[in-house]
């Protein structure tokens, strides 16, 4: 079941995760932002591992959080990830990222995010397992 939709709006693109648990939710809104930036790139080798961790009181803070910091890590040390192993709970996000330097052809069809913003936010639990809503200004 875990997947995610990019969202059309007028001046920022959104990202729809649904999956099974949080870890999963995540993991897949994750992907949809680094399919916006042109960031993922998991046919490539891993160069280094890098560990994130945040908090926040609540799961679309930790939410918002937690994409700021894997959009701040592409950007300032001008890499992809190749790979992902994340650990979520509602107030704690977690997790190892490979991360390869960003070649030319990597940002091909990317467009460049500002920030993750709290317009139409939301995470949520369900019978079915959890979805995220998040929109990033472009």
């Amino acid at each position: 079941m875990a997947r995610f939709e990019i969202l059309e709006h007028t001046a920022d693109v959104g990202i729809r995760a649904e999956a099974v648990d949080l870890s999963g939710v995540f993991e897949q809104a994750t992907l949809g932002l680094l399919d916006i930036v042109g960031t993922w790139a998991p046919s490539r080798a891993a160069a280094e591992e890098v560990e994130l961790d945040v908090g926040a009181a609540d799961p679309g803070a930790l939410l918002v959080d937690w994409l700021g910091e894997v959009l701040y890590l592409c950007d300032s040390r001008d890499v992809v990830v190749t790979s992902m192993d994340l650990e979520v709970t509602p107030r704690r996000a977690g997790g190892r990222l490979g991360i390869a330097p960003r070649e030319e052809a990597s940002y091909e069809g990317g467009t460049q995010v500002k920030a993750i913003t709290y317009h139409r936010l939301a995470v949520e639990e369900s019978g079915d397992g959890w979805s995220a809503t998040v929109y990033v200004d472009v």
